[in-house]
């Protein structure tokens, strides 16, 4: 379902492995993603959407929660255009940075 990845100084990258983030697993998603965040320290994020190829808004509101406990310390990166489609309508961009690779929101954090 996820894959970490530890880049150093509490940075994060976390690849969700999963064609479609719908409604039936996003309790399950987010309980993953919390407890990594918890258990390994995580204080900025990059989440890989890569092999993400739907989100619904369920989908979304979990990286709105996860942006809320990382105080804005989370990017999202690779979407596919339908993926990024949905997120700049719901207008999840203004909140949460995009990018179109994972080294240039690991590069964000500067």
């Amino acid at each position: 379902m996820i894959n970490l990845e530890e880049k150093g100084n509490g940075l994060f990258v976390i690849k969700i492995v999963m064609k479609e983030v719908h409604t039936l697993d996003v309790p399950d998603l987010k309980e993953k993603i919390q407890h990594a965040i918890v258990e390994r320290g995580i204080k900025k994020m990059v989440l890989d959407l890569s092999e993400v190829k739907v989100i619904t808004s369920t989908g979304i509101g979990i990286f709105l929660n996860i942006n809320q406990i990382l105080k804005s310390q989370l990017k999202l990166a690779c979407p596919n255009d339908d993926v990024k489609k949905v997120l700049e309508l719901t207008k999840v961009t203004s909140v949460i940075k995009l990018f179109g690779a994972v080294d240039d929101a690991i590069a964000s954090f500067g």
